[in-house]
């Protein structure tokens, strides 16, 4: 790879990866949850190559009978989000649960969410909004919801259809 490109794939790398703990921090003090890993590997059912989940958040919530874990995976784009962004999050979270329910993986997603600093397509939110991915827009000072699932619904612990 030429010089150039291999310092721009860097640079991209760097600025990914102070997105991705810039996220975990606010996802640790606005919500509270009690373990936080990042670049996590998970493997699929049918992929051969693991899927790296960008943050990997864990919350134990009061159920009606018993205390329950919700597992989260967070993908983080420094990008505007397109709708292949969601298709392709949504489809590496069956393919986890799937290899979950045969007792290769140790968990998988309840939640899956999608924080962008440069937005989101109209077509990535629709698809979002059917499959209840949570899309969130990560301005300088503040994290906004955008779509149909709101910060009420994840403190809720609201889970995702996929």
């Amino acid at each position: 790879m030429p010089r150039r490109k291999k310092k721009k794939a860097e640079e991209r790398a760097k600025k990914g990866a102070a997105f991705e703990e810039r996220v975990a921090r606010w996802l640790k003090q606005a919500f509270n949850f009690e373990e936080i890993k990042l670049r996590e590997l998970v493997r699929g059912k049918i992929s051969k190559r693991p899927y790296e989940v960008d943050i990997h958040a864990t919350k134990t919530v009061k159920g009606w009978l018993r205390r329950r874990p919700v597992d989260v995976w967070v993908e983080c784009k420094t990008t505007r989000v397109r709708r292949t962004d969601v298709v392709k999050l949504i489809e590496s979270a069956r393919d986890v649960r799937a290899a979950w329910e045969d007792g290769i993986e140790e968990w998988y997603p309840d939640i899956l969410v999608i924080v962008s600093e440069r937005g989101f397509d109209v077509d990535a939110i629709l698809r979002a909004n059917e499959n209840k991915v949570y899309c969130i827009l990560a301005k300088p000072r503040r994290y906004e919801f955008v779509g149909d699932l709101k910060r009420e619904d994840f403190e809720a612990c609201v889970a995702s259809e996929y």
